[in-house]
């Protein structure tokens, strides 16, 4: 699974944009009820301006998803292009879900910051305060967040021991080959910004440890409903054997991305959502009543001096940050898994969010100048 981070730096640039541990008490689940979603599509230049740079890609092959544009609370554009399955050229809808890939760390990392404001976890606690056989000392739940525990990638070292690739691995699975191979870690804990799908799988870890309950049903729980994220959920190759089929995720040359086992790990990847979701969950992000302002700001927050210095992106809790910014305070993540691309960018000064997700490879990348010439004239206008 890739993060993109050259892809997406100049995408927003211009779109802006093993063991017991003390009982805990119960989740606090948040009956928060969204305002209702609006819409303005006044501004007729811009909405045909996108619309006429997806719909060219897309008849040239170049773009199979949707896209969401809002600007002040408002969504100025949705719409969806091309098939959520070739066999049958079932047509994509707006509120399809799709595999999130990496954008699933800022739904961890939200549910983990609910913990937090909830008392159930403190972000200086360490894994071993979980997980007491843990080999690796002295990792805090906010070096996992902000990828500075130093683990290595379970990607690579768990391919090596799971013989039997036709069965699905799970966390706690990947969690005793770490307990009982101890894989050399990559860097020393806090030493260096280094991104890593570990550290948001042993959050889900954590999460399931704490709440008693499987990571996709506190999400459910959490987030989801109190969001009404309708068509959102977790996919566990565990639970479920197979891939849910309402969208497909493709290669460049629209043959089907297989089921591996890996997907039987959740937390860095897993949660399927649809862009209307996603929009929901931008929402929520502005409201104290769903989440302290305060504790969601640290999450803005750049955690990694070492990429200040030499990058144009910092890493948070959970998001990439970019900086400098003309646009104000501009966070985001993108992913990519298996067929699947997406983009989730929040430019929080200005209100104006931008989601685009697709399930074929090819196409997925967006090309600078174009959206320069696409977006520019929006972010400005504000």
């Amino acid at each position: 699974m890739k993060s993109n981070i050259s892809i997406f730096s100049w995408f927003i640039m211009f779109i802006i944009s093993f063991s017991s541990c003390e009982e805990p008490q119960e989740p606090i689940i948040v009956k928060f009820i969204p305002e209702a979603i609006q819409y303005d599509y006044s501004d007729s230049m811009l909405f045909h301006r996108i619309d006429n740079f997806f719909e060219n890609r897309f008849r040239s092959n170049g773009f199979n998803g949707v896209v969401l544009f809002a600007k002040s609370g408002k969504i100025v554009y949705n719409k969806a292009f091309g098939f959520s399955n070739f066999s049958d050229k079932d047509s994509l809808q707006t509120n399809d879900a799709f595999q999130l890939a990496s954008v699933s760390k800022t739904i961890t990392a939200v549910a983990i910051l609910r913990m937090v404001e909830d008392s159930l976890i403190q972000l200086d606690q360490t894994i071993q305060d979980f997980f007491p056989k843990f080999p690796y000392e002295e990792i805090t739940i906010r070096q996992l967040l902000s990828h500075r525990s130093g683990l290595p990638n379970y990607m690579y070292f768990v391919d090596h021991v799971w013989e039997n690739k036709d069965s699905s691995i799970n966390n706690n699975e990947m969690l005793t080959i770490m307990q009982q191979d101890t894989p050399k870690r990559y860097y020393r804990v806090d030493f260096k910004y280094n991104y890593c799908n570990t550290n948001y799988a042993i959050l889900a870890s954590i999460i399931e440890k704490i709440t008693h309950d499987t990571y996709g049903n506190y999400l459910s729980k959490s987030i989801f409903e109190p969001l009404k994220m309708e068509n959102a959920f977790v996919y566990n190759r565990n639970i479920q054997p197979n891939l849910p089929q309402e969208v497909i995720g493709y290669n460049g040359i629209y043959r089907r991305k297989e089921n591996i086992y890996l997907n039987g790990i959740v937390g860095d990847k897993g949660v399927y959502a649809s862009a209307m979701d996603l929009y929901k969950l931008d929402r929520g992000l502005y409201e104290s009543k769903f989440i302290d302002q305060n504790l969601l700001a640290e999450a803005f927050t750049p955690h990694n001096p070492d990429l200040t210095r030499r990058n144009r992106d910092n890493y948070g809790l959970g998001w990439r940050i970019q900086l400098p910014s003309e646009y104000g305070k501009v966070v985001y993540h993108a992913g990519w898994w298996k067929g699947f691309k997406t983009y989730f960018i929040r430019m929080i000064d200005k209100d104006q969010t931008i989601i685009v997700l697709t399930n074929v490879t090819r196409g997925g990348y967006l090309n600078k100048m174009e959206m320069e010439s696409l977006f520019g004239q929006a972010f400005y206008s504000n």
